[in-house]
């Protein structure tokens, strides 16, 4: 699943990111994400743009999370009457560091200044 972040008056420039490096993201800016979507008002582009800015002074204390790969486990199914060995399902979920959180704050501080030049607010969801 993914969010995406939307300039109200210009939706074709948007961000999409994962849920969870969304909620990284917005969650930084001080933005609640339990609810799936929200909007960020006109007014409030110029505090979060400076909230930003202090965040990203503060590189390394980002929340961060491990890549991962997991297998399910192996069966035995029959095809065409003979047991085969099935492998089981991957699931590989590539984390996100320092530097990737870093990354998505200045792609969303320069949608954040897009925006507020457009003065428009910016939907997210």
């Amino acid at each position: 699943m993914s969010i995406s972040i939307v300039i109200n008056a210009q939706p074709d420039t948007c961000l999409n990111y994962s849920n969870r490096n969304a909620a990284i993201v917005l969650g930084t800016l001080g933005i609640d994400t339990s609810e799936g979507y929200g909007e960020i008002a006109f007014v409030d582009l110029p505090r979060l743009r400076q909230r930003m800015l202090r965040a990203l002074h503060q590189a390394g204390a980002f929340r961060t999370v491990a890549p991962t790969d997991e297998r399910g486990p192996t069966r035995i199914v029959e095809v065409d009457g003979r047991p085969t060995i099935q492998p089981g399902v991957r699931v590989i979920d590539p984390g996100i560091d320092q530097e990737g959180v870093i990354r998505r704050l200045r792609e969303v501080f320069h949608l954040l200044a897009v925006a507020h030049e457009l003065r428009s607010g910016v939907t997210w969801c």
